[in-house]
C-alpha cells in the first residue's frame, strides 16, 4: 500500500486529545462539555442504569459535579432519570447523534454492496469501523450466513490492538501517529507488550506485502479475521474492513489465500470514495 506522508496528520489522533488530562493545557476547551461527553461515554452496552457515584467513579469527575452535569443532561433529554432507584439511563435522544453520524458517513453507502457481496461469498461477517480513542467502533456490518455466529452490531467496540481491523487500521496511519497509540498501548499491556508490539508489526508487514492482515485467536478465542485499511486520498481518514467468522467455520488458508485477497482489493476499489 502506498506510503502516506508523515507530515498530514490524519483525524485518526486528533480525538484522542480530548481527554481529561488535556482539558488543563487546552485553553479554548470547554471542560464542561467535555465532562458531560464523558459522562455518557461512560455508559456501556449491557451495563444498565448508573448512579451518579457510579459514574463519578468511572469518570473521575467529583460526584457534586457529576450530578449537576446529570442533572443538564435530563433536563436536555438525554438521560432518563430512573425514580426508583436514583440512577440514570441513556435516552432515545442519543440515537438521533449517532444516526447523523452514519447517514453523514457515505463510505458505508458506497461500500455496503461489496461487503454484503463479500460476506455471502465467505459465509461470514464482514464490517466497516472507525477509531474511537482505543477502540474501533463498527459503523457498517452485513452477514453471509443465516447462522450469523458472530454476534456483532453496529456500535460495537473492538480493541486496536488485538484484532485484526485494528491492526489495519495501525497499518493506515502514519509513524508517529501510530507511536501514540503504542504509549497508551504500552501503559495498558505492561510487561506483556513487548510480545503484543512484536505481534502487531506482523500484521502491519502482511498489510505492506499483501495488502491485508490476518490474526488468529487473539481479539477473541475460536475466532479468526483478515482486514485490511481504507484511506482518504488526502490521508484525513482511515478506517478498515474486515471479515470475520469462528475457527471451525472457515479454514486459515481460506482466509489468506481466497478472502483475504477479495477483501484487499475491494478496500483499494473503495479508497478513491473516501473522499467522496
Amino acid at each position: 500500500m502506498p506510503k502516506r506522508d508523515s507530515a498530514k496528520t490524519s483525524k485518526s489522533v486528533a480525538a484522542d486529545s480530548l481527554v481529561p488530562e488535556a482539558m488543563e493545557k487546552d485553553a479554548k476547551f470547554v471542560s464542561t462539555i467535555g465532562r458531560a461527553f464523558e459522562i455518557l461515554r461512560a455508559f456501556k452496552p449491557g451495563g444498565g442504569p448508573l448512579g451518579n457515584a457510579e459514574l463519578s467513579a468511572a469518570t473521575q469527575i467529583p460526584k457534586a459535579t457529576v450530578s449537576r452535569l446529570t442533572h443538564t443532561l435530563t433536563a436536555l433529554g438525554y438521560l432518563n432519570h430512573i425514580e426508583s432507584s436514583g440512577k440514570y439511563e441513556p435516552s432515545a435522544s442519543i440515537l438521533a447523534l449517532g444516526y447523523c453520524v452514519l447517514t453523514n458517513t457515505r463510505i458505508r453507502q458506497f461500500a455496503r454492496d461489496d461487503m454484503q457481496l463479500l460476506a455471502n461469498h465467505a459465509g461470514a461477517t464482514v464490517g466497516l469501523a472507525s477509531r474511537d480513542r482505543l477502540s474501533m467502533i463498527y459503523v457498517s456490518m452485513v452477514n453471509g450466513s443465516p447462522l450469523r455466529t458472530m454476534r456483532h452490531d453496529v456500535g460495537t467496540r473492538v480493541e486496536i490492538e488485538t484484532s485484526a481491523i485494528g491492526r489495519a487500521f495501525l497499518a493506515g496511519i502514519t509513524d508517529e501517529e501510530r507511536a501514540f497509540f503504542y504509549q497508551h498501548f504500552e501503559r495498558r499491556h505492561g510487561d506483556a507488550w513487548p510480545d503484543l508490539k512484536a505481534r502487531i508489526e506482523e500484521s502491519l508487514a502482511q498489510v505492506r506485502e499483501r495488502g491485508f492482515c490476518f490474526v488468529d485467536g487473539e481479539w477473541q478465542k475460536d475466532t479468526r479475521a483478515v482486514a485490511a485499511p481504507i484511506v482518504s486520498p488526502d490521508s484525513s481518514t482511515v478506517m478498515a474492513i474486515n471479515c470475520v467468522a469462528p475457527s471451525f467455520q472457515i479454514d486459515a488458508e481460506v482466509f489468506e489465500k481466497d478472502i483475504g485477497p477479495r477483501l484487499a482489493h475491494m478496500c483499494t476499489c473503495l479508497t478513491p470514495m473516501m473522499g467522496a
